[in-house]
């Protein structure tokens, strides 16, 4: 046989053994699963704190733009009813297409007490019973709405047996006067 090349000298020398088993001597190596879990316990903590919100999480429109108001009351995500120039969305299914009739004089909606009625009926049959909580209404107005649409939509939710209707907008953080 004839004498190892200069190229296989390192792999003859290191053969079937790892540098940890050279260094260690046959011990066994092993990871510290406790001091892992408590950094990621750690991690973990101080995700959650940087990305936690403090309000609620309100879906709002493209097709809306809401009052500005300096009211600090934070809304409680309830049913929600959004009303602009062209229709009126309960709960993400539009309902009424605003026409000059419903512009027209009157009180409440037809459809949309028909529509709310039937969202009351099925929070009834779901929970057995209804509670404050379940008779409050958050309604999302565009700035440009005539006011008679939104006095009728307000009617049509009283006549339908929401009892506490809340009107969002978005917080005026200028507070100063110009």
């Amino acid at each position: 046989m004839s004498a190892p090349t200069k190229r296989h000298v390192p792999l003859l020398i290191g053969y079937n053994k790892s540098k940890a088993a050279v260094r260690g001597r046959g011990r066994k190596v092993e990871v510290q699963m406790t001091s892992m879990i408590d950094m990621f316990t750690i991690l973990v903590v101080f995700l959650l704190e940087a990305f936690s919100s403090d309000g609620q999480i309100v879906s709002l429109s493209d097709a809306l733009t809401l009052p500005k108001s300096q009211s600090s009351t934070r809304v409680t995500l309830k049913l929600e009813i959004q009303v602009n120039r062209a229709v009126i969305v309960v709960d993400g299914d539009p309902v009424v297409q605003v026409t000059p009739e419903i512009l027209a004089t009157g009180n409440a909606i037809p459809a949309l007490v028909s529509r709310l009625r039937d969202h009351m009926e099925y929070n009834r049959r779901l929970r057995g019973t209804l509670t404050e909580e379940d008779m409050k209404i958050n309604i999302q107005g565009d700035v440009s709405i005539p006011a008679i649409l939104l006095q009728r939509v307000m009617a049509s939710c009283s006549e339908a047996g929401f009892a506490t209707q809340n009107l969002e907008v978005i917080k005026d953080e200028g507070g100063g006067g110009e």
